[in-house]
């Protein structure tokens, strides 16, 4: 539904780099028990990702926390915000999806929707609030997926 071009751009990318990715799903107890441990329904988007993909899909977003083994990443992203001494506290309908190395994430609030803009905070940011990266999740999906097609393709034309 909220997903259905992230889906078949992703498709599209997979045929045309001539490359079979495996993709995952959570289960629907999975998705449940993950909004009992944060306490909020998810976005409707953020749940048709995690019934889609939620355990993996090969190499996309590999070597960020993103996937379900990862989360909850809220408690995570509050200790960097207090290391780096922010004094604006992540929302308490903050769902963080997404860790890259540890000094950076992306979430979403539960109240702002079935497909939620996403935010962005990088270690050493001064900004407050935390700025808009994406007008909405899936926007976020199929940016991610559009560049991890670019890679692959660059990747198989210099092989």
């Amino acid at each position: 539904m909220y997903l259905d071009h992230a889906k078949k751009t992703f498709a599209e990318a997979n045929a045309r780099v001539h490359m079979a990715q495996w993709i995952c799903p959570c289960s629907e107890e999975e998705v449940a028990a993950l909004e009992q441990k944060l306490g909020v329904s998810l976005p409707a988007a953020y749940r048709e990702f995690l019934l889609w993909m939620g355990h993996g899909a090969g190499q996309f977003l590999q070597g960020t926390d993103v996937f379900y083994e990862a989360l909850p990443l809220n408690d995570a992203a509050r200790e960097l915000l207090q290391e780096d001494e922010v004094t604006e506290p992540l929302p308490s309908d903050a769902i963080v999806f997404y860790m890259a190395q540890g000094y950076q994430f992306q979430f979403m609030r539960a109240s702002e929707g079935d497909d939620p803009p996403v935010y962005f905070y990088e270690e050493g940011m001064s900004e407050a609030p935390v700025p808009r990266l994406y007008a909405s999740f899936s926007a976020f999906l199929e940016t991610e997926i559009e560049g991890h097609a670019n890679l692959l393709g660059q990747m198989q034309r210099s092989s």
